[in-house]
């Protein structure tokens, strides 16, 4: 008996130190995390400069963001999202003390009145910058109402112009984002949930960015529907074996009736690549086709990105060696839809920037 009593002590004190350990993850955050507010000596740091020329204070407006200050956090996340070299060390780790002085609440009312695509850029950076793997559910017990907004098992939104349709997204795991896909992709109506057209089979989004786009025509009558695949590229594009191709991709669909249908855009290989010598013998790293807006109800202009990588010859010092070399095509594509949901695309190669 003394044995059995002893044992629920030990637990019961396990227990305890496991909830004391969550309670100081959740609350060892104060506004000495937050960049502070005396001018450094040393001048404006990189940050601070990158912030500047977005109309951002950085040190005062990172505390009107941790203090619920919803314009001021929304130009935060952008600029954590945005910065690089010295200016994205500086800023490393901020991001997680503003959403814990945040907390909850405040959080989820904020993301609740962005769109998916900005929800999903900062579940990404959150994730990134406090190196907390999704899957240990720590987000979620702290967070449980910013969680679901961030972690959604399934997603209707990316709503029409007219509120009559939406699209709903079901993903395999909602907090393990790396191999998470999309199982099942409709175009619905909003106020009965009937499925309209089965997306499933043109969704391939995988992973951090799996949720995609969808880019509706002014009458919605049209959609635009981007979905992701973005694997990681270990070693080099001539590896052994090759690395997977990273791709976004974009079909169509058009109301026929009292349904969607695909409409068949010729958005495969760019006119012309067989017989282009640079691309001979080239590794492709990514194939990206994004819609950037309806020109018309019935004309859809997207952005096409190639990457390959090219072997060629260097010589230095009489000697001869094989490098690998970069390569990008970037085209225009004009689409017309036709009512019978035919269409044509008409490619246009951009000069190289």
């Amino acid at each position: 008996m003394k044995l059995v009593l002893a044992g629920i002590f030990v637990l019961a004190l396990f227990a305890s130190s496991l909830g004391a350990e969550r309670e100081d993850e959740s609350d060892r955050f104060t506004e000495s995390d937050l960049p502070s507010l005396k001018q450094d000596p040393a001048g404006s740091s990189e940050i601070d400069e990158f912030a500047r020329a977005r109309g951002f204070h950085y040190a005062r407006d990172t505390r009107r963001a941790a203090r619920g200050d919803f314009k001021a956090l929304k130009k935060f996340f952008e600029i954590a999202h945005d910065a690089d070299g010295a200016a994205r060390e500086s800023i490393a780790g901020v991001p997680t003390a503003v959403y814990h002085l945040l907390g909850d609440e405040k959080l989820a009312q904020f993301l609740a009145g962005q769109p998916v695509a900005y929800r999903m850029m900062v579940r990404n950076l959150i994730l990134g910058d406090g190196r907390i793997p999704a899957e240990n559910m720590q987000f979620s017990r702290d967070f449980p109402e910013s969680a679901p907004l961030l972690f959604p098992r399934e997603l209707v939104a990316w709503f029409s112009p007219n509120d009559q349709y939406a699209i709903r997204k079901v993903f395999s795991d909602p907090f393990v984002l790396a191999g998470s896909k999309v199982v099942r992709a409709e175009l619905i109506e909003k106020q009965s949930g009937k499925v309209l057209c089965d997306l499933t089979p043109d969704d391939i989004g995988t992973g951090a960015d799996r949720e995609g786009e969808a880019t509706w025509s002014p009458d919605s009558k049209r959609v635009a529907c981007l979905s992701i695949d973005l694997p990681d590229q270990p070693g080099h594009l001539f590896s052994n074996p090759r690395p997977p191709v990273q791709r976004k991709q974009t079909v169509v669909y058009q109301l026929a009736g009292d349904v969607f249908a695909r409409v068949e855009l010729s958005l495969g290989k760019a006119p012309g690549q067989d017989n282009d010598p640079e691309l001979k013998g080239a590794s492709p790293g990514h194939i990206y086709t994004e819609p950037v807006r309806w020109q018309k109800p019935n004309v859809l202009v997207l952005r096409r990105h190639e990457y390959y990588g090219v072997k060629k010859p260097m010589t230095i010092g009489g000697q001869t060696f094989e490098t690998i070399a970069d390569l990008a095509r970037q085209y225009q594509i004009t689409a017309t839809v036709e009512p019978d949901g035919k269409g044509k695309a008409v490619w246009k190669l951009q000069p190289d920037r």
